[in-house]
């Protein structure tokens, strides 16, 4: 898999979730206004190790923001935990965005075949709409 281009989420697939300070541990919009919520966030450590044996330059974070200055603290997380990422590979996009056409465009951009994409999640929802369009997906529960 290592000449492929893997699109890799970011909350619950390279970091544990966050948590705030809504009902069961939710995170609010207070939270991600006024507080960091992901400083302390362990990384997914088989994620980790599966990514360090591809072609990490072919590996871009796409992860969902909802504030500005969420991008600050992932990139900053991110620099710390995965720094063998390229930071010109974050892909921070509102959660309006479907993440499937994001990489859509990439694609385009790029004249890949999608063939040659892998998307990585841990949450179906983000995962059918890719599978249906052609790209090869990894639940990261099926991570080893």
């Amino acid at each position: 898999m290592s000449n492929k281009y893997i699109f890799v989420d970011y909350e619950g697939t390279l970091s544990e979730s966050p948590s705030g300070s809504g009902e069961n541990g939710k995170v609010l919009i207070s939270d991600l206004l006024f507080k960091d919520v992901f400083s302390e966030l362990k990384p997914i450590q088989k994620v980790k190790d599966f990514l360090l044996k591809q072609n990490t330059k072919n590996i871009f974070v796409l992860g969902i923001i909802d504030t500005a200055k969420e991008i600050k603290q992932k990139e900053r997380w991110l620099k710390k935990h995965y720094s063998f990422i390229d930071s010109n590979n974050y892909i921070f996009v509102s959660s309006e965005h479907k993440k499937v056409e994001i990489i859509n465009e990439y694609v385009k951009n790029n004249k890949l075949n999608k063939k040659e994409v892998v998307f990585i999640d841990d949450k179906l929802s983000h995962l059918q709409p890719a599978m249906l369009q052609g790209y090869a997906c990894i639940d990261v529960q099926d991570i080893k």
